[in-house]
């Protein structure tokens, strides 16, 4: 039991706790309600949360048949027109990037067989090539010729290079479902 003159005290020391518990409870809920300042150091970098006029566009390539097996595999925008891309057939089959953006390119690739060639006897290694290099690698299987879903997420500049390649050479079945390229870009 508190003497007299502790008494008051203890009231005061109660006011001032439950005055600054209030305030701490303030400032937390403004700091996950507004975030942070625009004077703070992250101006210029943006969140997906925080992004009002960002947008997002995604490409679907489609592989055109070819009547013999090829190394490379030619590609058709299902898209009438593209603002990622451009196809140069003249450098190979090469896709030529746009945009500067962060990216994310999902790969399948099936193979077929030409003409009396099996492709199922052995596995192939399928390559996406980034400027040169490989960037991206897989292997069919034997039972479905397929590589499966390939997926990769790069931030990449205007002016990149994009190549798929097919070793040991082989056809490629054409139908959407089973070989395609689709290219999603994100804001940067």
């Amino acid at each position: 039991m508190p003497q007299r003159s502790q008494h008051p005290l203890v009231y005061i020391l109660l006011i001032w706790t439950t005055i600054l518990s209030i305030i701490l409870l303030v400032f937390i809920t403004l700091f996950f309600t507004l975030g942070q300042s625009s004077n703070s150091s992250t101006v210029g970098l943006t969140s997906p949360l925080h992004c009002t006029s960002c947008s997002t566009e995604i490409l679907n390539l489609q592989a055109q048949e070819l009547e013999s097996p090829n190394s490379t595999i030619e590609w058709t925008a299902r898209q009438s027109r593209s603002n990622l891309i451009r196809i140069a057939y003249q450098t190979v089959n090469t896709l030529h990037i746009k945009k500067d953006g962060n990216y994310i390119l999902n790969l399948r690739v099936t193979l077929s067989a030409c003409g009396e060639t099996s492709v199922l006897d052995k596995s192939h290694s399928v390559t996406l090539k980034l400027d040169g290099k490989d960037w991206l690698m897989g292997w069919t299987d034997t039972k479905s010729s397929s590589t499966g879903l390939l997926s990769r997420a790069k931030s990449l500049s205007a002016g990149s290079k994009v190549q798929i390649t097919i070793d040991p050479p082989a056809c490629v079945n054409t139908s959407l479902s089973m070989t395609h390229l689709d290219i999603i870009w994100l804001y940067k």
